[in-house]
């Protein structure tokens, strides 16, 4: 979870002040919690005599350090606030949508490598 943690930090830290009406850095690290967890399924779903551990350390640790769904709250939430309304729904598209797919591209990754 600590490098999950410490990986969101940095990437937000560095990209939300570019543009802050769709934070960049929140958007990243969702995405990218998005692929991993995907291509961690995928993997999983052919390792099912894997250690629960590592599937907990992968998904609920480093994926779930990584995302944050809190953070995206407050910025749609702020937005509103703001009167940003298309920003705000637009957020919400982006990352609900762009998440979904980075999960299925990195399930998708991982059974074409492994096919």
């Amino acid at each position: 979870g600590s490098v999950g943690c410490t990986l969101r930090w940095l990437l937000s830290t560095r990209f939300n002040s570019l543009f802050p009406n769709l934070p960049p850095g929140t958007l990243v690290v969702n995405l990218l919690a998005g692929l991993i967890i995907g291509t961690a399924l995928a993997y999983f779903l052919r390792q099912p005599h894997l250690d629960p551990f590592w599937k907990l350390m992968i998904t609920t640790g480093l994926c779930g350090g990584l995302s944050t769904f809190s953070t995206f709250s407050v910025e749609v939430f702020a937005l509103l606030q703001a009167g940003n309304y298309i920003w705000a729904l637009t957020s919400v598209l982006v990352h609900v949508i762009g998440s979904l797919i980075m999960t299925a591209l990195g399930f998708f990754i991982i059974t074409i490598l492994f096919a």
